[in-house]
């Protein structure tokens, strides 16, 4: 059974959106990269959730990384999958061709159960690392986003992060004061710079904003994997460890609504 708009309203019963999130490991050229992605796709719709979440740069990574630019017309084939299978899709990121040449933006973008784009997220915060044998900056190519990520999906107001984005708290607590309730983050989280803050952080913005927070990574040598839930409470619910594979499972908002009435930490930070 697929979950309503009005499924999701309180009422009668727990009140419930069941997320699958996709870890893969991309590593080949941009179409074996999409091959995959499509099978786990039809494997995610077999555990009928309302919204599948990709990771980071799902295309762009692997044998051919400039090779996995994308074209806003290419997402048509996402949008003809999520009203197919009657479910919303958080797109991950794409590297996104703009009008600069050389330069792309990491975009997530939002599909619903129709198959419209309902929203669009341009991650804000740029990878940068300065150390001894390693130098890395996003921003040589990417243009970074000025809007912030909040949209509502079956009635419900989820928020989204990208990666880098996870080490500004004050990002994800403008997302809960608008009213976010669950918040995905699509990643590519790397092991030498990002192990410490993948277990930490992930876990931190969770408690500090009584969020459900779906911290979708990708897998792979250097890389965290991990994909995991969080509670608004703090605790890992589940987690997928370093394999591809998908993780389904309901998230309890009725529960968490509880939790935010019993604890009315929110509140207080806004009438400060």
């Amino acid at each position: 059974m697929k979950y309503t708009e009005r499924d999701m309203m309180i009422g009668e019963g727990e009140v419930k959106m069941r997320v699958s999130l996709v870890q893969t490991e991309s590593n080949g050229t941009k179409a074996e990269n999409e091959k995959k992605v499509f099978e786990q796709l039809n494997e995610a719709v077999l555990g009928n959730p309302d919204v599948i979440c990709l990771s980071e740069l799902f295309l762009s990574w692997g044998v051919n990384f400039a090779g996995g630019k994308v074209k806003q017309d290419e997402i048509v084939k996402y949008q003809d999958f999520a009203e197919k299978n009657n479910v919303n899709l958080i797109l991950g990121s794409v590297a996104l061709e703009s009008d600069i040449p050389g330069k792309v933006t990491n975009t997530c973008f939002v599909i619903s159960r129709k198959g419209d784009v309902i929203g669009r997220y341009d991650k804000i915060h740029m990878y940068k690392v300065n150390k001894p044998g390693f130098r890395f900056d996003e921003s040589d190519d990417t243009i970074a986003g000025e809007k912030l990520g909040i949209f509502e999906i079956d009635g419900v107001k989820i928020g989204i992060g990208i990666c880098f984005d996870l080490r500004f708290p004050e990002y994800f607590r403008e997302l809960a004061e608008r009213g976010a309730q669950i918040i995905f983050l699509p990643s590519h989280f790397n092991k030498g710079t990002g192990s410490i803050a993948w277990e930490i952080l992930t876990r931190a913005r969770a408690i500090e904003n009584q969020v459900y927070f779906c911290a979708v990574n990708q897998t792979g040598e250097n890389l965290c994997a991990d994909t995991k839930v969080i509670s608004y409470a703090g605790e890992v619910i589940k987690s997928l460890g370093r394999e591809e594979g998908i993780l389904t499972m309901d998230l309890e908002l009725g529960l968490q609504e509880q939790h935010r009435n019993e604890v009315p930490m929110l509140r207080q930070i806004k009438i400060r």
